[in-house]
Formats: C-alpha cells, sequence, structure tokens
C-alpha cells in the first residue's frame, strides 16, 4: 500500500547508524560504515529526499565548521501492534520513534472462534482510523502477536495451546477483514508474542545496546524469545522460545499442550490461580477466598500476589513452588545459552515479591561459574509492550529492507 523503496545493504546500515545514533553528521557516517565522505553525502541525501532521514540542526562549534547533523525521521512513519492474549486484545498506533497515537483494548472469552477475534480486531483498527489526524498511507504495516506455533511466512496459527486452535489462517482472515472495513489493503505480519515482546525490547526497552539476551514472558502464560546476533532466533522449525513447555516435574500435571509437568502447567498466571482455587475447595484456610468475598471463580494470580502481600501462608507456599520452578528454569537457560541479559516481561514480573524469589532459586540452581556474566531485569516498558513488539515487526523490517515486510 506504500511506495517506500527497497534499501540496499549500504542504505539499510546506514539508516539504522542514524536512528542508533541519534544525531550524526556524514563524516561520522563515513567513519563507521567504512565508506568515502562522497559516498556517505550520498546515501544520507538519498534517504533524506526518500523521508526517512531529516536534517536536525548542526554540531556544537568547537573552534572549526560545524556539520550539519541527520536524525532518523521515525516520527513521519506509523505502525499498527496487534497484541492478541487469552483475555484480551491490545492494539496500538505508534509511529516509528515508539511514540503511541492511539490505544485501546477489548476483553474477551478465549473461546471465541478465530471468525469473532477477527472481526474483533478489525472493529479495534477501524476505530483507530477513525480518530486519529493522520496521513493513513504513511501507517507502514500491522503487526500481529500471537501465542503459539506459526507459520510466519503463511501468517498460519498451526497450534495454540491456550486458544486450542489448529491450522487457522489468521492473518488470511484478518487481511480480507480489514480490507472488506476500511478499505485499505495493509501489509500484515504474524509473528509469536514472545518475539514481539523481544523486538520491543530490543528497540525500545532494555536491551537496546544488547546483542544477544533472552525475554522471558510471565503472565497468564509463560514463554520466551531468543535474540542472538542482533536478530530473532526461531530455530529450524520455527519454535524456538516454548520456555512454558519445558518439562519441570515429570509426573506432574496434564498441561494445555498435551504434554504433562510442563512449567506453564505448574507456575503460570494461570496456574497458580488454578491451584488456588484447588487449595479452598480441598478446605485450606487463607485470606485468597475472603479477598474475593468468597466468590472462588473471581480468584486470579492477582488475588493471591494480595494475599501474599499480607502474609497468608498459603498464598506465600503457592508463590513460592512457582518461583522455584521458574528458577529451575532460568537457570538452565543461563547454563545451556550463557547470555548477557534475561528481562522479565508480563503481568507477574511487576511483583517484587515473586521476582526475587525467583532470582534467589536461580542463583541456588545456576551451574557454579557459568553465567557469570548474565543480569536479569524487569521490562518497564508496561502492560502495551506485547502491542510495541508487534508494531516494531515493521519497524525491523523498515530498517532492514524499507518495507512493511521482508522480500522473498
Amino acid at each position: 500500500m506504500n511506495d517506500v523503496p527497497i534499501l540496499n545493504k549500504n542504505e539499510s546500515f546506514i539508516l539504522k547508524l542514524i536512528r542508533d545514533r541519534k544525531k550524526i553528521n556524514k563524516s561520522t557516517i563515513a567513519y563507521i560504515a567504512n565508506i568515502s565522505v562522497p559516498t556517505a553525502m550520498k546515501i544520507t541525501n538519498n534517504l533524506v529526499s526518500r523521508g526517512m532521514v531529516r536534517y536536525c540542526g548542526r554540531s556544537e562549534s568547537r573552534g572549526g565548521r560545524t556539520s550539519e547533523l541527520y536524525e532518523f525521521s521515525g516520527s513521519s512513519f506509523y505502525s499498527i501492534g496487534v497484541d492478541i492474549s487469552p483475555t484480551k486484545i491490545k492494539v496500538i498506533l505508534m509511529d516509528l520513534d515508539g511514540c503511541i497515537i492511539f490505544k485501546q483494548d477489548k476483553s474477551f472469552d478465549n473461546n471465541n472462534t478465530p471468525y469473532q477475534l477477527v472481526e474483533d480486531i478489525t472493529s479495534l483498527i477501524k476505530n483507530i482510523l477513525e480518530n486519529v489526524s493522520i496521513n493513513i498511507l504513511s501507517i507502514i504495516g500491522i503487526g500481529v502477536g500471537m501465542p503459539g506455533i506459526l507459520n510466519v511466512k503463511n501468517g498460519d496459527v498451526l497450534f495454540s495451546p491456550n486458544f486450542h486452535w489448529e491450522n487457522i489462517k489468521l492473518l488470511s482472515l484478518l487481511k480480507n477483514s480489514i480490507k472488506k472495513s476500511v478499505d485499505i489493503d495493509f501489509d500484515l505480519y504474524l509473528e509469536n508474542t514472545n518475539r514481539v515482546s523481544a523486538l520491543a525490547e530490543k528497540y525500545f526497552g532494555k536491551c537496546r545496546k544488547v546483542d544477544s539476551f533472552i525475554a522471558i514472558n510471565l503472565g497468564y502464560g509463560i514463554g520466551s524469545a531468543i535474540y542472538n546476533d542482533n536478530d530473532l532466533y526461531r530455530g529450524s522449525s520455527e519454535t524456538s522460545g516454548e520456555f512454558g513447555h519445558i518439562t519441570v516435574e515429570k509426573d506432574g500435571i496434564l498441561c494445555t499442550c498435551g504434554n504433562n509437568g510442563c512449567l506453564e502447567a505448574l507456575a503460570s498466571g494461570r496456574a497458580i490461580a488454578l491451584q488456588a482455587k484447588n487449595l479452598i475447595a480441598s478446605g485450606v484456610k487463607t485470606e485468597i477466598l475472603n479477598l474475593v468475598d468468597g466468590n472462588i471463580d473471581k480468584i486470579y494470580a492477582k488475588t493471591v500476589f494480595e494475599a501474599a502481600k499480607i502474609n497468608d501462608n498459603a498464598a506465600l507456599d503457592l508463590l513460592q513452588k512457582a518461583s522455584e520452578y521458574i528458577g529451575i528454569g532460568i537457570a538452565t537457560y543461563i547454563n545451556l545459552f550463557d547470555p548477557k541479559k534475561i528481562v522479565l516481561m508480563g503481568g507477574m514480573s511487576n511483583e517484587t515479591i515473586f521476582i526475587d524469589r525467583i532470582k534467589d532459586a536461580v542463583a541456588a540452581r545456576q551451574m557454579r561459574f557459568a553465567g557469570r556474566e548474565v543480569t536479569i531485569s524487569v521490562s518497564d516498558l508496561g502492560e502495551y509492550s506485547t502491542s510495541i513488539g508487534a508494531a516494531s515487526i515493521n519497524l525491523m523490517n523498515f530498517l532492514k529492507f524499507g518495507l512493511a515486510k521482508p522480500i522473498n
């Protein structure tokens, strides 16, 4: 839908360089890119003419001539990010500098059919387009974050345990629905929720200066993404990062994926809430039930955290067990990959009482001398981080190719 040209290798490198350096002159571009100054001037001027880069003033005088400075023109282009979680859809419109222009969400029942979900997403996107005063043609595409095992090239959901979906042509359905609703043929791109969250951290979060890291989502479910050597690592069949489905208890309870003893089945937000309900049903006295006025159906993981904060023994015990399982998983990650950084995200990552216990469990399980350089931190991008990451799919491709999607 847009006329943004394809970038060659040098143009792509220099565009990313200008974005990373914030403000930079042409001679510095030439030095870092190892090209001649005339070539740097030609490429920079070309990027300016395309609207990707803009002049932003002159350098400070140090007694000699000042030089022209250039910056990434992120506020001239926009991207839509869609976060599909098991309980809510979140949609944002942001510019390529990461500034959110418009955001909205809608709660839903995860028993909804794919068609109902597509209708909801289309409605949210249509509402955004009707309530913003930007040139719609400056929106370079729509990125969609979806939990599960995907075929990103075809835009298909192969298997999503949380939604009980198999072989759903999600992007095809969504593309047709949006085209019918707003009469615009947007470029769409699908990626696993955990991987888009990693992109958010790389472009706008705590991993901007890190080439290799692991992002771990601790929420309703548990998942992860591996970012290695400045790119997402997907694996040979694009299923890497299924952290929630490593086995941590060989004879454990059945997981939604069909296996037994998965980390997600034992330590996710959904699992913690279910374990609390089972305890209460068995007759255990706990403040957890009092916090929901006796309505067991209203117990969620956050209820257990609230009870733990007032030193409820049952709640503290549940969180201790969950943190130990997660700590075992993270320690294994460290022992295997020796990452520079691990960033935790998702609703449960905001609970200090939980994160402290996880770090203790990691320290207890981590192999001696392994992962000596690794740091574990918590994302600060907020509740729309996955939507930001979904929108960042288009930023990633824009920087690589000058297009909203890669060239096959």
